[in-house]
């Protein structure tokens, strides 16, 4: 009897750290926040945040910041519910999460806002997911890569035919006119250049395609884009 009685106790003994292995093997898989959420916006900052009652600040995620867009107070007013999905649960350095935000009716706000030229999108790290489908419902009025008018110090949308791709000690640099030291030029830098052949782009392919960039102009030996990812970067078919 007694021996049945240790042997039941040291069944029930490994069951039950057999659970807890489990349980605690469940606890560290299981997601830290939650991919959809339904929420209430408390409040609205121009020109892409949101108080959110349960999530608390979020910001509209892939959107260019431009302190005069107002368009968001015609499309969310305080009291609605929305859909919420996060880009990640880390917050930035302001303490809001990076999120795509539908309306009841599950029209998608930043849709909505770059279809109606209340936006601009732009591909800030980690908020790639959706901004190829942003450029879809963009018109956008670049600049020619040969315009006299792009200026450093600010951002720029910038079409023009490649003319010529070269790379130096690992940099390549994509020329759009004839003289190197004072053309249009995007430059990507040897630590990217795996990260653009990820998304299929073979840079010293691109000799005469038709290209748009967007991002910073700089001032070196002419006006210069550093392109940090592949998603700056469309290839548009003449």
């Amino acid at each position: 009897m007694a021996s049945n009685v240790k042997r039941f106790m040291c069944v029930h003994r490994s069951l039950f750290f057999s659970f807890l292995f489990v349980g605690l093997l469940t606890a560290q898989v299981k997601p830290v926040f939650a991919q959809n959420i339904w929420d209430e916006v408390i409040s609205i900052t121009l020109p892409y945040e949101l108080q959110l009652k349960k999530t608390g600040p979020v910001r509209l995620g892939g959107l260019l910041y431009d302190k005069d867009a107002t368009g968001l107070e015609t499309l969310v007013k305080t009291g609605d519910r929305v859909r919420v999905r996060f880009f990640s649960d880390t917050p930035d350095r302001y303490g809001r999460k990076p999120v795509d935000l539908y309306l009841k009716d599950s029209r998608w706000v930043q849709g909505e806002l770059v279809r109606n030229a209340q936006a601009i999108p732009y591909p800030y790290p980690k908020e790639e997911r959706h901004i190829r489908d942003l450029y879809v419902l963009e018109n956008p009025h670049p600049l020619s890569a040969l315009s006299d008018q792009i200026k450093p110090g600010g951002f720029a949308i910038i079409k023009g035919h490649v003319v010529d791709v070269a790379t130096i000690k690992g940099t390549t640099y994509l020329n759009f006119g004839a003289n190197w030291r004072d053309d249009f030029t995007i430059r990507i830098n040897r630590n990217k250049e795996k990260l653009f052949k990820s998304y299929g782009l073979d840079l010293n392919s691109l000799k005469g395609h038709l290209l748009q960039i967007r991002g910073w102009v700089i001032d070196q030996n002419g006006p210069m884009i550093v392109a940090e990812h592949p998603t700056q970067i469309q290839l548009i078919t003449d």
